[in-house]
């Protein structure tokens, strides 16, 4: 039987999913969690590694110590040891890593690539790239970036491949049964206004505030036609107090916010009933949100900046703005003339997401890169 050391934020859902695609393949699963979840299903062993905020001259210290406790309590002859998110934290942890396991693999996210600007940071995130087995991205455009940006690191390091999306499997069978003012109800949000859904989680990198500002700048019609859902089931905690307190300021009354986090199935049901999803955040791979949104039916707002050019050339409903600042804009175009079943190259699209994001395409991918001592795979970006 395999057995994996998984080293990253217990509390995301793509972790979490990571894990339990493992867990159900007979494969033993130890968990360094950066988040605050407790024991994880599909987990062996979890050890948590939290600071406390209130004492960030001393965080650092903190961390090494945390980490430096978890990785001593766990075993050292894993299969693989698979980095979720490339933290500058575990550069001094490095070597210890690389004596429990002869394959080490860092997965790289966006945000710990694209979003990190301090010289310290990119110098100890660099020693983790030199020293790991492969540096795996979900899509060619990101590895590629990576590559011209980093010449120092071997080629044949890198690998592409795409987390699977359950929720695609339960948005088709819901599909073929609409329930749609139920699903609403589950939602607490109306059925008979343009559902537009601010961003996927609490990151103030999704420009919530800046997306409530844009919008009362709209037409009352068009105000009045919309209801804004934000979800916020994870990410930074204290974006909800932010954002309310914001919709209040501006006096919007159609919206909602959804503090839950919601299980594949419940996600599901929110996709089928979202209109428009705005992914304006700096940097991403390629959203699973976004991916998810599509496949429904919905329509997506995204920045140009983003690495989106393959499914945008396949006729998604994805429409592009070049600076956040034009969010407005781009709502009220697309409320004045929204039709979910418009699209002629929505099933083209589905075929393209439902390959390139099942498990049951990626997981025989990841596979080969956690566990064969073969190099490089790139058949995810074909």
């Amino acid at each position: 039987m395999r057995k994996i050391l998984v080293i990253g934020n217990g509390d995301s859902i793509f972790v979490r999913d990571f894990i339990n695609q493992y867990s159900q393949r007979d494969c033993i699963v130890d968990l360094i969690s950066l988040g605050h979840q407790p024991l994880l299903m599909g987990v062996r062993h979890q050890r948590n590694c939290t600071v406390n905020p209130s004492f960030k001259i001393l965080n650092q210290i903190h961390m090494y110590r945390a980490l430096a406790l978890s990785m001593k309590a766990m075993d050292n002859d894993y299969d693989c040891i698979v980095i979720h998110f490339v933290s500058f934290n575990l550069a001094p942890h490095i070597y210890r890593l690389k004596r429990k396991s002869k394959k080490v693999v860092a997965v790289v996210w966006g945000s710990d690539f694209y979003r990190v600007s301090s010289k310290i940071k990119i110098f100890l995130q660099d020693i983790i790239y030199a020293n790991v087995k492969n540096i795996v991205f979900t899509n060619a455009a990101t590895r590629d970036k990576f590559s011209s940006d980093k010449p120092f690191i071997q080629e044949s390091k890198l690998a592409v491949a795409r987390f699977g999306l359950p929720a695609l499997d339960e948005i088709g069978d819901l599909l073929e049964h609409p329930a749609y003012d139920q699903w609403c109800l589950n939602f607490n949000v109306p059925t008979n206004k343009i559902k537009i859904m601010v961003g996927y989680n609490a990151n103030p990198a999704h420009h919530q505030l800046l997306v409530i500002d844009k919008v009362c700048e709209l037409d009352k019609e068009i105000i009045n036609a919309i209801h804004l859902i934000f979800p916020l089931g994870y990410g930074d905690g204290g974006s909800g107090d932010l954002i309310r307190k914001k919709l209040q300021e501006k006096e919007i009354k159609n919206y909602t916010v959804l503090d839950k986090f919601y299980d594949f199935h419940e996600v599901a049901k929110l996709r089928c009933i979202t209109d428009i999803l705005i992914n304006i955040q700096p940097s991403d791979q390629f959203s699973g949100s976004m991916q998810e949104t599509l496949y429904a039916g919905g329509s997506v707002i995204a920045g140009s900046w983003l690495p989106y050019r393959e499914i945008v050339e396949l006729g998604a409903c994805i429409y592009l703005i070049d600076k956040p600042e034009a969010v407005g804009e781009q709502i009220n175009e697309l409320v004045v003339n929204l039709d979910r079943h418009e699209s002629s190259s929505l099933e083209r699209v589905k075929t393209f997401i439902g390959k390139a994001s099942s498990w049951s395409e990626n997981i025989r991918i990841w596979d080969s890169i956690l566990f064969d001592d073969t190099t490089k795979n790139d058949s995810a970006a074909k």
